[in-house]
């Protein structure tokens, strides 16, 4: 714990450049673009209205206000899932600076998940608005959710941190990330509520970590009420297992990052 101190307090000090390529990264992603930013809340609107328009109309999943359900787990969703996969490929994308300068390596997962929250954050402000649109309960449990997004955040890293080091070593690791994820989309309850499956699946569900954090997030913003303590603590769990099984391989392995870099 000492070590991983002694590197956040090091962190801390290259903090100018943190923020200058998490900015660095936000510009070129939009550079060229017309509507540039934009993007960040179209695209999952988009996918929203589509998937509202399918499972609502023509499938018809009897769930209350749908809207807001589906896009509460949909915004969990994808903060972890376009974090990740954008991250793995962090110190890759950046080994024109390993090779010249001495930098934390650390510097790099963490600038880019630090990026992705900054969308993040819009597209969690147009989910608020769709509250208010579709009167989705506003109460006291709201004050929870900075936590959960915390939790989500240091899940992201955890997992980035881990992703990163394979894809030094295997460039097929991105692809690979990409297609589980698209496998766990369905077998996380953000299209369907839990109780619809049977109960031999619902417990096959509940192995998949990424269920504690939609349904963390889903509680306050959709039920308005706090999520219960098995929800939350399993996500605390999991998001500070991760962050420490990431931080330890990663700083085991960074040494030889540059042996790997091509």
């Amino acid at each position: 714990m000492r070590k991983m101190r002694d590197t956040f307090k090091e962190l801390f000090s290259y903090g100018d450049l943190l923020v200058n390529l998490a900015l660095s990264e936000l510009k070129l992603r939009y550079r060229g673009s017309a509507l540039g930013f934009l993007w960040t809340v179209l695209n999952p609107l988009f996918f929203l209205l589509i998937l509202a328009a399918v499972f609502s109309l023509i499938i018809r999943f009897q769930v209350e206000n749908y809207t807001i359900f589906l896009f509460s787990g949909l915004v969990s969703w994808l903060m972890i899932q376009q974090t990740v996969i954008i991250a793995t490929a962090s110190v890759v994308n950046n080994q024109h600076l390993i090779r010249k300068v001495f930098i934390p390596k650390l510097v790099f997962p963490l600038s880019s998940v630090l990026a992705r929250y900054v969308d993040h954050a819009a597209l969690f402000v147009i989910l608020i608005i769709f509250m208010g649109i579709y009167k989705a309960p506003i109460r006291a449990s709201l004050v929870v959710v900075p936590y959960i997004l915390l939790l989500h955040f240091v899940f992201s890293l955890g997992l980035s941190l881990l992703l990163a080091v394979a894809y030094v070593r295997l460039r097929d690791v991105q692809q690979i990330v990409a297609v589980v994820f698209q496998a766990l989309f369905y077998a996380t309850p953000i299209l369907y509520p839990l109780d619809v499956l049977p109960e031999n699946f619902q417990a096959v569900i509940r192995w998949n970590p990424i269920y504690y954090f939609v349904e963390s997030l889903r509680w306050p913003v959709y039920r308005g009420a706090f999520p219960p303590n098995s929800i939350l603590i399993a996500a605390t769990g999991l998001a500070a297992a991760a962050l420490v099984l990431g931080y330890v391989l990663f700083v085991r392995n960074e040494k030889a990052f540059v042996f790997h870099l091509s």
